[in-house]
């Protein structure tokens, strides 16, 4: 099975670079290429191209590195993990506190009219589909 192509590779055929299109037999061979586009199709011909596997066949699968990937270790050999102290723990906290960026009081006042007209639009949104639907129950069912 993994000397077998994969079936999205083997159907997908490779785009053209700028030197394999034939202008000629398109009649485009008289058409100015402006700055834009040579710059493009110098892209489209620097495109990244996948590795041929070691039996040279273009559409092989990786096979991978051959090899596991070491674990990672979370202390160094010798070193233990120290406990944080409630006093260090504060520290830090209020440390970190002192980075946030808090809202002025014009901004606080903004921000609670947004969320009070939301809450206000869903409210109304969800009071609407309670009697909806209960009313379409009680015509359904009696």
């Amino acid at each position: 099975m993994a000397d077998e192509p994969e079936l999205a590779d083997a159907d997908v055929p490779s785009d053209p670079t700028a030197d394999e299109l034939d202008l000629e037999a398109m009649g485009l061979d008289d058409v100015e290429v402006s700055e834009e586009e040579q710059v493009a199709m110098a892209a489209a011909s620097a495109r990244p191209v996948r590795k041929a596997a070691a039996g040279g066949d273009d559409l092989a699968v990786s096979t991978g590195k051959g090899r596991a990937t070491p674990k990672q270790r979370r202390a160094r050999p010798g070193e233990e993990h120290q406990r944080t102290t409630p006093a260090q723990f504060v520290r830090e906290s209020v440390s970190e506190l002192k980075k946030v960026v808090w809202p002025t009081g014009s901004q606080l006042q903004q921000y609670f009219v947004v969320v009070l007209v939301f809450v206000l639009i869903m409210i109304g949104i969800v009071a609407l589909l309670d009697l909806g639907f209960g009313w379409l129950m009680l015509k359904a069912l009696g």
